[in-house]
């Protein structure tokens, strides 16, 4: 037996995580598949085995050090359960450490929910891949000819282990801080009771979306981007309609430097829109959208976020402030950047499987517990879902924001976990 359990460090951007989570936000995602059979519990316990023994950091829990959080690897053993905790429940909790994430399964469906200090969406898909990828081949294994091999992620335990934040960190070159601008327009709505989170899912065609898209010269982020901008205006008061949108856009650094950390590795940018100044027409906020883009997400930019997020930690003054007061000053920090804009997208991409194992599955999403609405979006195939969860009661911006598109011609099909809300189909789907 060790005498000793292996410790290691958050990386830069989960280290906000512990200290702002909680009831009113748990800071957890979740990502789930669909598949076009009923899962088999057992099969999925042996995957998850399997899965952990590749992806070792998720058998670590969370715990306070003198200068900051760090991952402690444990015994515990993660089990499948079926699907009973509301939507994004906690999984961090200071008094009680535990595992940092839970699989979940309901009749078709396999859920992943991590808490956003162990990995961002990048990170956690590469686990789902793998875990849905064994657990159709140990269930349907004798039915498909060969061997095939997930692909995609060829990482050894220590680049997934990588904290690619400390490897690109270059102290010199720090960019230029963001422009300080007029506090952006909030959505306001009394909370959903018990903390609960609102998701309404729209299933569509990605392609039909990427077609609608182009006529916009956008790209499919740029489009969906401004699309929830004007969902937003159409639900603002005249009143309010001088203070800017601004969206929340999480980026994938992997895009612009080379690494295959399934840890967070993402920066984020603000997409910005006055519509006294810029415009109200969807062409004004595609091309006020379509220039934001273009002038963020570039190397040198994202190098200056990277090292603004790295900076924090080499900082010789900060290193020497206690855990415990360095807390509060974290949960402001929160609180402040909680205020700093209206809504959030996050586009985590195409996901691909091997094409052996595609017949046995429908579709991939992904949704986040948020303060604010958020949307995140994924695609299997052509199958893309976009995903709208928030907090508040109110659910017309994402009215709105599925009206529009459906008023372009795009089929969609409502998933909703609201009581209130139906589905195209009938009664609505409590579990997502």
């Amino acid at each position: 037996m060790k005498d000793s359990k292996e410790w290691s460090r958050l990386d830069n951007a989960a280290k906000i995580f512990p200290p702002t989570s909680g009831k009113r936000d748990t800071k957890v995602f979740r990502f789930a598949c669909e598949l076009n059979g009923e899962v088999d519990a057992a099969v999925l316990q042996h995957a998850l085995d399997k899965t952990v023994e590749r992806f070792p950091l998720y058998r670590s829990t969370l715990k306070k050090g003198l200068f900051w959080h760090y991952f402690e690897e444990s015994d515990l053993r993660p089990e499948v359960a079926e699907e009973t905790l509301p939507l994004c429940a906690p999984l961090y909790s200071p008094d009680r450490p535990g595992l940092l994430f839970r699989v979940l399964y309901y009749r078709r469906r396999i859920s992943l929910e991590v808490f956003h200090a162990v990995a961002d969406g990048s990170g956690a898909m590469q686990f789902l891949r793998t875990l849905v990828f064994l657990y159709i081949m140990e269930k349907h294994g004798d039915e498909i000819a060969g061997s095939p091999e997930l692909g995609g992620y060829e990482a050894s335990l220590e680049q997934r282990r990588t904290d690619a934040f400390r490897k690109y960190y270059a102290r010199k070159n720090k960019g230029a801080r963001p422009a300080r601008s007029q506090r952006a327009y909030r959505i306001r709505s009394e909370r959903l009771p018990e903390e609960r989170l609102g998701v309404i899912e729209g299933q569509m065609s990605a392609r039909a979306v990427l077609e609608e898209a182009h006529k916009w010269d956008a790209t499919m982020s740029e489009f969906l981007t401004a699309l929830l901008i004007l969902a937003i205006y159409d639900c603002m008061e005249v009143r309010h309609r001088s203070r800017p949108v601004v969206i929340t856009v999480p980026v994938d650094l992997r895009r612009f430097f080379p690494t295959q950390t399934a840890r967070n590795f993402f920066g984020v940018i603000n997409v910005t829109h006055h519509f006294l100044r810029d415009g109200d027409t969807f062409a004004d906020v595609v091309e006020s959208v379509r220039r934001s883009f273009k002038e963020q997400l570039v190397q040198e930019n994202m190098l200056g976020i990277l090292n603004r997020y790295a900076a924090i930690e080499s900082n010789p003054v900060v290193k020497l402030i206690p855990l415990a007061l360095k807390i509060p000053c974290l949960k402001l920090a929160g609180w402040w950047s909680e205020g700093a804009d209206t809504a959030a997208i996050s586009n985590i991409g195409r996901i691909t499987m091997p094409e052996a194992v595609a017949p046995y599955i429908r579709l991939f999403d992904v949704l986040l517990y948020t303060v604010r609405p958020q949307i995140c979006l994924c695609s299997y195939g052509d199958m893309l879902v976009v995903s709208i969860s928030s907090p508040l009661r109110t659910t017309e911006v994402q009215r709105c924001f599925f009206s529009r598109l459906a008023a372009m011609g795009v089929e969609i099909h409502i998933v909703s976990s609201l009581e209130e809300e139906t589905t195209e189909g009938g009664a609505p789907d409590a579990v997502l």
